[in-house]
């Protein structure tokens, strides 16, 4: 082993004895708040980086060395299917604590070589459900609650970007599950997703019972605690304010049923119409995009409950966001939700 081996832990360090019986010269990092710290401890031009929540492969050895023209790199090797693992460290890296502290390097160079596996898996997550006054929150939440009992709930915090941030405060593993207070979970979903890519917002699909249509809006979310107790509270949607690292899952995961009276079915629609439009979601496909504006705004599902309101709302917000695309203010407004009651009330 020609590089300095870190051992690096942030809880209690309980796979400590087993990594040190394989890899003798390894050393033990505790409480690592940044990258400083051991840089300081290394003697080598370069040094290795194993995270605690990372199973080693058996057949990994540490003896890849980095070629002459690649030492300015952080090498970063696979983690699962991911490349979010065992990484190898310049000392003069420029990588940030805040890149350290997210395993997400900019100046990196990802070696295809499945060095670890992650220990975490996505049943041991926490469960948060979310709702702010939806008329049928409370029988949807003793339903998640009867076949999750480790769910937990935020209720009535005013702001969608601040229910999330205090979702996170109350969770207790490095990634959790959210259930929006009008989802009704689909018996076949389980909360049971193997392998999740860490520092990645993953989003479910679920089914519009309006129109129909089947993708990420109001689906089941599984996002990066950190990340969201740090995300960027100014941006108008909140799933890709958290992390710029985003996945969408081809598994359905719940109905969404905002049609539950003429406010709400107006209020879902307006909300999502006016992103579509406006075109702030990231790395949206447009044509998608386009294609599920049109549908929301056409007379599809007028006869289902409360259709023609949540048509009215799609056709408002789409107007609304082509009208304010270029003025993030005004795009903020449509997570005011006493903003949105005024906007209902004089349409």
């Amino acid at each position: 082993m020609i590089y300095d081996l870190f051992y690096v832990s942030q809880g209690k360090a309980e796979h400590w004895q087993e990594f040190k019986s394989r890899f003798s010269n390894a050393q033990l990092i505790e409480d690592v708040e940044s990258l400083d710290q051991i840089k300081q401890k290394t003697l080598t031009r370069m040094f290795w980086v194993v995270w605690d929540d990372m199973k080693v492969k058996d057949d990994f050895d540490f003896e890849y060395r980095a070629t002459e023209w690649d030492l300015e790199y952080v090498h970063v090797f696979k983690n699962g299917n991911h490349f979010n693992g065992v990484t190898l460290m310049p000392k003069n890296a420029p990588a940030s604590n805040k890149e350290f502290k997210f395993r997400f390097f900019i100046n990196k160079k990802e070696i295809d070589i499945v060095a670890s596996d992650p220990r975490s898996i996505g049943s041991s997550f926490d469960i948060v459900f979310i709702s702010y006054y939806e008329p049928y929150a409370d029988k949807n939440w003793q339903r998640l609650k009867s076949r999750f009992p480790r769910a937990k709930r935020i209720s009535n915090v005013k702001g969608i970007h601040q229910a999330h941030l205090e979702a996170a405060k109350i969770v207790e593993s490095d990634m959790f599950w959210v259930v929006d207070g009008d989802a009704h979970i689909v018996e076949e979903f389980n909360f049971d997703y193997q392998d999740p890519e860490m520092y990645t917002v993953h989003v479910w699909r679920s089914i519009n019972p309006v129109n129909d249509l089947e993708y990420g809006y109001g689906g089941v979310k599984l996002l990066p605690t950190q990340m969201t107790l740090d995300m960027d509270m100014s941006k108008p949607d909140m799933t890709t304010s958290i992390s710029n690292k985003f996945k969408a899952v081809n598994e359905l995961s719940n109905i969404t049923a905002f049609n539950t009276n003429e406010f709400e079915a107006w209020k879902g629609a307006f909300r999502e119409c006016c992103k579509l439009a406006s075109k702030t979601i990231r790395a949206q496909n447009e044509q998608e995009t386009n294609e599920r504006l049109a549908r929301w705004c056409s007379e599809y599902g007028k006869d289902r409950p409360f259709g023609d309101c949540a048509i009215q709302g799609a056709l408002a917000g789409r107007k609304y966001g082509e009208t304010n695309s270029a003025d993030p203010d005004a795009l903020r407004l449509i997570n005011d939700f006493d903003w949105l009651k005024e906007q209902f009330n004089a349409g």
